[in-house]
Formats: structure tokens, sequence, C-alpha cells
């Protein structure tokens, strides 16, 4: 069985699909899908390690993909106090405004997980931040206190900028995202094999990406 077509022998690799008693066992503790990463991973990387092979593999694409997302790498620290009630927001949010109260002292009548850090959130990456909020915090001067937000879960958002620290091609990005798409070509490739249900036993026919 061919996962994917290719006349170059030197981006293939062979691996042997497993007998049914294994696949059965691995299935009962719901580590197939584990087995079979793994084993597509030692099939490609060959005699280099796992991270040699994906750093040759994948950073020029990694490095396309920073260019590609800019400042949605960013990585940002927000003061956020969450509430249900759009009312009491906007008292936060005039309290805020005036003086009255910092985000620390109303971080105990808060939701989500700012509660326990004194409304304190983040380092956070932009990419992460889900809609609007996202927008919002990307246009956010720092210091500045947002008016209340209504995000998709109807709780209502008021926010402070703390700090944004620009992306950089630096050794964790480039690790992190090399990583990214080293993972997703795994699943899609778990995820064909899967699909094409080779026998037991069988010869799959890996191309490399």
């Amino acid at each position: 069985m061919t996962l994917t077509p290719s006349n170059d022998p030197s981006r293939q690799c062979d691996l042997i699909w497993p007998n049914a008693e294994l696949r059965e066992a691995l299935e009962r503790v719901n580590l197939f899908t584990v087995w079979l990463g793994r084993s597509i991973e030692a099939c490609v990387s060959g005699d280099q390690s796992l991270e040699q092979w994906q750093a040759t593999t994948f950073e020029v694409a990694a490095r396309q993909r920073f260019l590609e997302l800019g400042s949605a790498l960013d990585r940002v620290c927000l003061s956020v106090l969450q509430s249900d009630d759009t009312h009491l927001a906007q008292e936060w949010y005039f309290k805020l405004q005036d003086g009255d109260a910092s985000f620390g002292e109303l971080a105990p009548q808060s939701l989500g997980n700012s509660r326990d850090s004194g409304g304190h959130l983040g380092p956070l990456c932009l990419e992460d931040l889900q809609a609007p909020l996202d927008r919002m915090v990307l246009r956010a001067q720092p210091g500045v206190i947002q008016p209340p937000l209504r995000i998709p879960n109807g709780r209502s958002i008021v926010l402070r900028l703390d700090s944004r620290l620009p992306a950089r091609w630096d050794d964790p990005t480039r690790r992190e995202l090399t990583l990214r798409l080293h993972r997703d070509w795994l699943a899609n490739t778990i995820n064909t094999l899967l699909a094409s249900d080779p026998l037991p036993e069988s010869v799959c026919t890996l191309t490399l990406p």
C-alpha cells in the first residue's frame, strides 16, 4: 500500500503495518495512534535523531510561517477582569479609570484564570487569543484600560495591555514553529493511513514531506 506516490526513493520509507493481534492490544489501551506516530517518526528519521530530521525537513517552512504570521506571534502580558454581568464590568471600568480600584483589588470578584493571579495573565501569544479579543489587544496601547468587551462565551472583559514583546526569529521560535509543522504533518499522515485501512503486516510506503 502506498500512502503518497513518489518517484524519488530517497524521499520514501517503508512502514510495516502491525498484525491484527498487536493492533487490537494497542487499541484496548488507547495507544494505537501513539504507537503509530512513534513508528512513523522512527521510519522517516532513519539514522538521524528525530530533532535533526525535523530541523532538516521543516526549518525553511518554519521561517516562512514566521514571516506569514508576523505580529500574531507577539507575546503579551495583560491585566484582565471577566464577568457575566455587563453592568458590573462597566462599574469596574469606571473604577479603574478613576483610580478608585486596581485590577488586583477587583480580581477576587472576577471569573476566569486571572482571578487567582491578581488579575494578571501572560505572557500569552496573540494568535492564541480568541476574536474579538485578539483585535482589541493588537490595537491597545500599554497602560491604557480598555472599555468592556463582550466575548463569544457571553462574558464581558475589562483589560489593560501591560506589555508586548514582538516576536523574534530566535531558537525558541524556530523550534516551536518547526514542531508545529511536524505535528501537523504527522497528524495528517496518521489520518491518511487510518483511512486507507492497510492489511495486517502490509508494507506502507511513506513519502517524506
